[in-house]
């Protein structure tokens, strides 16, 4: 059982909801790897409306639905909708409601999600609100955490290089800051360094907080969590063609620490190819594990 309904913001994911999801996660993997489905959801529906560009969150949740057998409706964006005649999101999530038990949805607005939640009669999973949240996201990157180093406490992570616009990287931290002795630092040029707001809300939970412009000599970090420049955000795009090229992992770089790699990707410019056979570069993986995590998710929220 899940202390919630909908799944809106990673403030919901205490250590406790963390624990119950990667317990039923590992079992999922498990199910994954040894019979391929699991038939506990076989009489669910599962709405997927995605109006923003996706790939991985789409396909994950559609296969974590189908490995639960569940069925899947979609709409993929807003001209394949009645947003196209002027209908609200408020009067979409109504119907859709009434045609599924569970509604997953990215929307480009900020706040979207909130507002679909509260209309809604079915569960509510936020599948990515603009540059504000992805609390799925951040289940995937802690799960890929603490299975690679065994602990979400008492860890120090870089994020590079959006954090202003990384609706992942607003998440993440906001999951990890709930776990102690947790150290951060961003990492990026001034222009998109994290929101005020952001960072007093973290060092209010007891993380320590650091910036950094530029790349730096050494990663000596647990974790390394880099994130594309979010060019779709930018109001002027000059900013995003000044630092896309500049702000990358290189070979050497990922090569000379023993720090976890992640990327939520899609990859643009941020690390490069010649990578991705390190040990340590683990984001191929870590968007692998997006199957069981929401199968789980999806699972305990409709056991709800």
């Amino acid at each position: 059982m899940l202390p919630f309904k909908s799944l809106i913001s990673s403030h919901q994911l205490t250590p406790d909801t963390v624990a119950t999801i990667f317990e039923s996660a590992h079992k999922m993997q498990t199910a994954i790897e040894s019979k391929g489905r699991v038939g506990s959801l076989e009489n669910a529906i599962v709405a997927l409306l995605f109006f923003e560009p996706s790939s991985r969150t789409m396909l994950s949740f559609q296969s974590a639905a189908q490995r639960l057998n569940a069925g899947t409706i979609f709409a993929q964006n807003a001209t394949s909708t009645s947003f196209e005649k002027g209908e609200s999101l408020e009067d979409l999530i109504r119907i859709v409601a009434g045609y599924s038990d569970i509604i997953v949805m990215r929307h480009a607005q900020p706040g979207s999600a909130q507002m679909a939640a509260d209309c809604s009669d079915v569960p509510f999973i936020n599948a990515g609100d603009g540059g504000n949240e992805h609390p799925t996201q951040a289940l995937i990157d802690a799960f890929t955490i603490e299975k690679h180093i065994g602990r979400l406490d008492n860890l120090k992570i870089v994020f590079g290089f959006d954090s202003l616009q990384s609706r992942s990287i607003h998440s993440l931290t906001r999951l990890l800051s709930q776990y102690p002795n947790n150290e951060f630092s961003f990492m990026g040029p001034s222009e998109l360094a994290p929101p005020p707001a952001m960072i007093s809300e973290l060092e209010a939970a007891g993380v320590r907080c650091t910036q950094i412009k530029g790349l730096p000599d050494k990663l000596d970090y647990d974790v390394v969590y880099v994130n594309r420049l979010q060019e779709e955000r930018f109001a002027d795009k000059s900013i995003f063609d000044k630092h896309r090229r500049f702000y990358r992992l290189s070979y050497d770089m990922v090569a000379a620490t023993q720090a976890l790699i992640l990327d939520p990707l899609p990859r643009i410019d941020e690390i490069d190819v010649t990578a991705d056979d390190l040990p340590n570069a683990v984001y191929f993986q870590q968007a692998s594990y997006g199957v069981p995590v929401r199968m789980a998710l999806l699972s305990l929220m409709l056991s709800n």
